[in-house]
């Protein structure tokens, strides 16, 4: 209870609206996020696209995601209309390479219209790269983002796009800006340049660009987009070190 002279003082404090969950399997949530009853609780804050929290109930499950409406996108000069698309190619990347990283994301249609529904991560939003970098224990995540970024071709990976959940993984949201057929990628994570690449890693993007992107990706990219995905996986495959940055200017604005 606030006592007077403090902050809040004489007001009640309000209730987060954002509810905490147990670990959920990739495929119950999917089904969940796809096929559920949505209701909007409310707009999330600090987004320049129109973003909501909300419920989706299926059957028994009670889940919360983030849902990203076409209508609420605005015009981008590089970035063609349905960036919506590119938050799900970004799930269906992740998913077949087998890196985690990425909450599932659908395509969908909602109460605004057909857009993006992520599965919320409950976090601690005190956390963000520039706090988890120097821990060991989330290197390994975090370099497995470097190469995911590299091969998406994410233009925004700002630090504060770098979650901690409360079940420990290292997650990555807000990928709308991904999957250009020109290279242009702009990221915090350059702190590993140079440093070879594990061999499961790269296992695993040999395997992409010899078997293609799956149905769900290519559906969801323009041909050239396609070709440019298999493009870079194989360039980082055959170069096998994450890149360096030597101009320094291959990072967003502002970094959180």
């Amino acid at each position: 209870v606030p006592t007077e002279g403090a902050p809040g003082a004489g007001a009640e404090v309000a209730e987060s609206p954002f509810r905490p969950r147990p670990p959920i399997g990739d495929d119950i949530a999917e089904e969940a996020l796809r096929c559920g009853e949505i209701e909007v609780l409310g707009r999330m804050p600090w987004s320049s696209n129109a973003t909501f929290l909300v419920d989706v109930r299926h059957g028994d499950l009670l889940l919360q995601g983030v849902y990203k409406p076409a209508r609420g996108e605005r015009p981008l000069h590089d970035f063609p209309p349905g960036i919506y698309r590119r938050e799900a190619a970004a799930w269906e990347l992740a998913r077949h390479l087998g890196w985690g990283l990425i909450p599932p994301t659908v395509v969908r249609d909602g109460p605004l219209g057909e857009g993006s529904i992520q599965l919320y991560v409950p976090c601690d939003y005190d956390q963000h790269f520039f706090t988890l970098r120097d821990d060991p224990q989330h290197v390994a995540a975090l370099r497995r983002l470097a190469a995911f970024d590299l091969v998406a071709n994410s233009t925004d990976r700002k630090a504060g796009h770098v979650l901690l959940g409360d079940d420990g993984d290292v997650w990555a949201v807000d990928n709308a800006l991904c999957f250009h057929h020109q290279f242009k990628v702009r990221t915090v994570i350059w702190d590993w340049g140079g440093e070879p690449l594990a061999d499961a890693l790269l296992a695993d993007l040999d395997r992409l660009v010899r078997d293609g992107l799956p149905e769900a990706l290519a559906a969801l990219l323009d041909p050239f987009e396609r070709d440019a995905v298999l493009t870079r996986a194989a360039a980082l495959g055959e170069d096998g070190v994450l890149p360096i940055d030597p101009s320094g200017r291959r990072i967003p604005w502002p970094l959180l």
